[in-house]
């Protein structure tokens, strides 16, 4: 009995894997940056460095980080004031949803937070937890 229950939460745990992986689409993200065009996203993507927070303006303070998505740096700006800090570490691995800027010399990753009614909700996932 006990075995089959092993078996059985192997299999969820390979299926919701699965279903995961569906969800990324880095060559989506190529395609936008290769021609310099925004696009929704989502990539899997490692924490490079850590950056300052960025000050409150207008619409917020926001957690900054580098991430190399496909050998490409990206920043990752994520609003504080409509999500929590993702306590990202140099080396973690993350799953990104958001809106891709590809400003030239500086893409950014943005909107990562949920839904505000005037943009679609993005998210940040590391190590099983969702941060949106």
């Amino acid at each position: 009995m006990a075995n089959r229950h092993v078996r059985w939460l192997g299999a969820l745990v390979i299926v919701l894997a699965l279903a995961a992986c569906d969800e990324v689409d880095n060559a989506a993200f190529d395609s936008a940056y290769h021609a310099m065009g925004s696009a929704e996203v989502t990539v899997r993507a490692i924490v490079a460095v850590l950056l300052p927070d960025a000050p409150a303006g207008a619409d917020g303070p926001h957690q900054r980080f580098d991430v190399t998505v496909d050998g490409i740096t990206v920043e990752i700006d994520h609003n504080l004031d409509l999500a929590q800090r993702v306590p990202v570490g140099a080396g973690d691995t993350v799953v990104i949803h958001g809106q891709f800027e590809p400003d030239p010399g500086h893409p950014v990753i943005h909107y990562t937070h949920h839904a505000t009614g005037s943009h679609e909700g993005g998210w940040i996932q590391l190590n099983g937890s969702t941060y949106e």
